[in-house]
């Protein structure tokens, strides 16, 4: 599912980051994939692609499109 992001994509995760956020903006690609918090506080996150493809729930794909 990972080979589907690109970067400004949105992705929903399937459990909540202990701040209550389920959104992430994609600004990075590499080993590590790197989300930024789409909601009122300034997150980031990084996570391995195993792991991200166990998580993601939905992909809601840039604008411009």
């Amino acid at each position: 599912m990972h080979a589907e992001l690109e970067i400004g994509d949105i992705i929903i995760l399937k459990k909540p980051h202990p701040s209550g956020t389920f959104k992430w903006e994609l600004i990075r690609i590499g080993a590590l994939y790197k989300f930024r918090s789409t909601d009122k506080f300034d997150l980031f996150i990084e996570l391995r692609r195993n792991i991200l493809d166990k998580q993601i729930k939905e992909i809601i794909k840039k604008e411009g499109e």
